[in-house]
């Protein structure tokens, strides 16, 4: 059966209260009424001081069959987890929401699961939602009444005798709902396709393993960073103090939609290893991770926003090199491509989600909508293409001509040396 990327979920204190997002769910059982839809994905803010914000369902795509074809549409979803296909669908619905989490903006990530059923009926779907939520802190459930249509959020908890409990989330139109943005540009060093020792000690480590390794470098050196931050690209940049405690909104005035933040380096540009020190002949490939992060509420701390950003770009970087990995293995003497990044959002959501799918330099942004499409659960002319200042591939054929281009990769080999590429 086809599948999906995981990542992990993160743990966090329970839940005490918490909106949805009115202009969206409101009017979603109407826009589902009549639709074979009947389950998905929940997305939404991080807990924060046992606050989650629910912004916006990804229905699921249908469960291919053993032979690759989609499967019929699931009528009851209650009695199809109770069946012999229950665990499979389980862990479809899972693999859904950890697939979610690698395209999503920094401070969002899935969050529970909505499905259509009468809400008399949600008592009894605690124990089968256990393995669909096991990788979620403080999963909510949205149950739609096939019938009334009526909304019913749930917050569920685990353990020995899982249970449902209704959840106070209100609804909320998320007025101050502010973007932040950042285009950062980081070398990430890769072993020489035709060094003596780049293949070899390549295939001795894992994808996770360098993944880690680019994880807890990039960390760092973003650590030491001075990091500013402008409401436009012509302003100039306010250092945000990593000491102080002043709220977002000093920073970010009302009728601001977007923060520019940019991490401030003396010298060189970003440079990262996932290789040790027994990789002697490397090449540096240049990344430019365009990242963003979406705060609701300007009374949060600047610091903590920026923060939310700042774990964005490093997990963008790190599935970067995961995926060139995965492209290239079993491939002899060929460079090892990193993959950009297209981003594109619901129209019909005003709020700034800006969602990411990675594409390969031989791909262009159509195969980025078509994936993102189905994982959303929207058609691609409902997904909007991201401005200029968020256009990655933009960016890169401007300020960085070549980098992502395997023509000039190929050309460049022979012009590169052990401790450096061209950029």
């Amino acid at each position: 059966q086809g599948g999906f990327t995981g990542a992990k979920g993160r743990r966090a204190m329970a839940t005490k209260k918490g909106t949805y997002h009115g202009p969206f769910f409101n009017s979603f059982p109407a826009r589902i009424h009549g639709t074979s839809i009947r389950y998905g994905i929940l997305i939404g803010t991080q807990v924060l001081d046992g606050q989650r914000d629910v912004v916006h369902a990804a229905t699921t795509p249908p469960q291919p069959t053993e032979d690759g074809e989609p499967a019929e549409p699931v009528k009851d979803v209650m009695a199809h987890l109770k069946s012999k296909a229950g665990p499979s669908f389980a862990a479809w619905l899972s693999q859904h929401a950890e697939t979610l989490q690698k395209l999503l903006p920094g401070g969002l990530e899935p969050c529970g699961c909505f499905i259509v059923l009468p809400e008399a009926a949600a008592k009894d779907l605690a124990p089968l939602l256990a393995p669909i939520l096991r990788g979620i802190a403080d999963p909510l459930v949205l149950t739609i009444d096939p019938e009334s249509r009526k909304l019913a959020f749930w917050q569920y908890s685990g353990g020995a005798k899982p249970a449902l409990r209704p959840s106070l989330v209100k609804a909320d139109s998320h007025k101050d709902a502010l973007l932040l943005w950042t285009a950062t540009p980081i070398d990430i060093m890769v072993p020489r396709p035709n060094g003596e020792d780049g293949g070899t000690k390549l295939a001795q480590k894992s994808a996770d393993d360098l993944g880690e390794n680019i994880r807890r470098a990039l960390t760092s050196e973003l650590g030491t960073c001075t990091c500013g931050v402008a409401v436009s690209e012509n302003e100039a940049l306010r250092v945000v103090d990593d000491a102080s405690e002043a709220a977002l909104s000093t920073a970010a005035p009302k009728g601001c939609a977007e923060l520019r933040t940019t991490f401030l380096r003396g010298g060189s540009c970003l440079t990262v290893s996932p290789l040790g020190d027994d990789v002697k002949e490397r090449l540096r490939q240049r990344c430019l991770v365009v990242a963003t992060a979406v705060v609701l509420r300007r009374d949060v701390e600047l610091r903590h926003a920026v923060s939310l950003l700042r774990e964005a770009v490093v997990s963008s970087a790190v599935e970067r090199l995961q995926l060139a990995l995965e492209e290239t293995e079993g491939v002899t003497g060929g460079p090892t491509q990193l993959p950009w990044r297209a981003l594109r959002r619901p129209r019909d959501l005003d709020l700034p989600l800006w969602c990411g799918d990675y594409c390969m330099p031989d791909e262009d942004a159509s195969a980025a909508s078509e994936r993102l499409g189905q994982l959303l659960g929207l058609p691609e002319d409902a997904l909007e293409e991201a401005p200029a200042h968020l256009d990655e591939h933009l960016r890169l054929g401007r300020d960085h001509k070549g980098s992502y281009d395997p023509r000039a990769a190929d050309d460049g080999r022979a012009g590169s040396s052990a401790a450096g590429g061209s950029k």
